[in-house]
């Protein structure tokens, strides 16, 4: 079993994603962009991919629009799955990994609803 988790120890308030085994050996960083922040990350029943939430920070005068993203944790492929204007944040699986829901601000009313949708997996290169 492995626990996943994310840090800003390279970089305050930067949040990076980390993985490592659950007696601590074996710390290995999934994502290592200092412009980007990474957060919220959930793993698939699979136990081979993660659903996580992430934005560029790279330019103080732009607002960050967080999005949520799918990792391949062996192979370290990332895939964007969500595209909407506002904050696509927190997702998490059902426990057959078939239904996501998220937090988002989509809809432009300012205010956070869930979101729940069907999941089928990214096909893999």
């Amino acid at each position: 079993m492995r626990v996943i988790f994310r840090s800003d120890r390279k970089r305050k308030d930067h949040l990076q994603l980390y993985v490592i085994n659950r007696d601590g050996t074996g710390e290995k960083a999934l994502t290592d962009n200092l412009d980007w922040v990474f957060w919220a990350p959930y793993w698939h029943p699979d136990g081979k991919h993660i659903i996580y939430t992430a934005a560029d920070h790279s330019n103080p005068l732009v607002r960050p629009n967080y999005d949520l993203w799918w990792m391949n944790l062996e192979t370290g492929k990332k895939v964007r799955l969500t595209f909407a204007p506002g904050a696509d944040v927190l997702p998490v699986f059902s426990p057959d990994g078939r239904k996501v829901m998220w937090t988002s601000t989509r809809d432009g009313s300012g205010q956070a609803q869930l979101y729940i949708a069907d999941f089928v997996a990214p096909k893999e290169d």
